[in-house]
């Protein structure tokens, strides 16, 4: 299986990877300043309790009903782990998270892939047609920044005693998100990260909330030792100090994101409706598009053949004169 390995070549501006463009939240340097000595000489504790605590915390939830891995991607490779068998069979909507695929096939599970509908979005009971013994679903979903409304969640959680996904590392940037049914369903497991609105993809901070039996499987499938000292000591800081700078940053990034879509539309170019970070545009190809882009200094990413879709290029929301200059350059480049 090849490794996953995205074309982000080094260039001026970086609009690729979904990650925020305006740095780290205030609290970040006092806090990495202020790290003791034994913070770095050793083992941070093996389930970063501490953190576990300011999440479920945040939350408002249990902390046995919180589970913390590196970034969002290790909790959802841990729960593929601790929720299938071998020979077990995941539900997915296609396009989504490219990665989810690589992780079902080293744990031999079966992708059952179902279509998103033209719009982005997908219906229960079509993914109920899959027949999987796991459900995976990302809202807002990457790469069509698309959300599944929650009737439809509801309709998945009831209709399947299954465990479902929920893949929720852009819900920071929705109208709405899905954490309020996880009191009326048992087998719902959200998965967030602070790598997008909350500025630390670099430390690799994620976690689920779920139920208290389904989180201490995937803990024990997780492993220890899998959120650095730092990391914790960082991200505690961040939940404790800076939500109105993360309040602030989302507002912005909305503003942008919705100012740019629009932009886009009224010069004749198909994008999605994003409610995440980035904005999908759909192109007659794509690679084309995004060296033209990198050949004036600017990285988009570029994918090709999708279902349903075709051929889009990913623009991750940043400061206004980047996107701006990414502006300019899509319209010239789709001429």
């Amino acid at each position: 299986m090849p490794r996953y390995h995205p074309h982000r070549p080094p260039t001026r501006v970086d609009l690729s990877d979904n990650t925020s463009l305006w740095g780290p939240p205030p609290s970040v340097r006092a806090t990495l300043a202020a790290l003791s000595d034994a913070q770095l000489s050793r083992y941070p504790t093996p389930y970063a309790d501490a953190l576990t605590a300011a999440l479920a915390s945040h939350h408002g939830v249990a902390a046995e009903r919180v589970v913390t891995g590196c970034g969002s991607d290790d909790v959802l490779d841990s729960a593929i782990r601790a929720c299938c068998d071998a020979g077990s069979s995941i539900g997915i909507a296609v396009p989504t998270f490219s990665v989810i695929p690589s992780f079902a096939a080293v744990n031999d599970v079966e992708v059952r892939g179902v279509e998103l509908r033209r719009d982005g979005t997908i219906r229960a009971v079509d993914l109920l047609a899959s027949g999987a013994d796991i459900y995976y679903v990302c809202s807002p979903n990457n790469p069509t920044g698309t959300c599944v409304e929650l009737d439809e969640l509801r309709g998945l959680l009831s209709g399947t005693a299954a465990t479902v996904l929920l893949d929720e590392a852009y819900a920071d940037f929705a109208d709405h998100d899905a954490t309020a049914l996880l009191d009326e369903f048992d087998n719902l497991v959200v998965v967030r990260t602070l790598s997008k609105a909350y500025g630390l993809a670099g430390l690799r901070v994620g976690y689920g909330i779920g139920h208290r039996d389904v989180i201490a499987a995937i803990a024990i499938s997780r492993g220890p030792y899998k959120v650095s000292g730092i990391a914790e000591a960082v991200a505690i800081g961040v939940l404790e100090c800076d939500s109105d700078w993360v309040r602030d940053r989302v507002g912005e990034m909305r503003a942008l994101r919705d100012d740019f879509t629009s932009r886009l539309v009224a010069h004749g170019l198909e994008a999605l409706r994003s409610e995440a970070n980035f904005v999908a545009v759909l192109v007659d190809d794509a690679t084309k598009v995004r060296d033209q882009l990198l050949a004036a200094g600017v990285l988009a990413r570029a994918y090709t053949s999708l279902p349903v879709f075709g051929d889009l290029v990913r623009v991750t929301i940043g400061p206004r004169a980047q996107l701006d200059e990414a502006f300019e350059l899509l319209i010239s480049a789709v001429r």
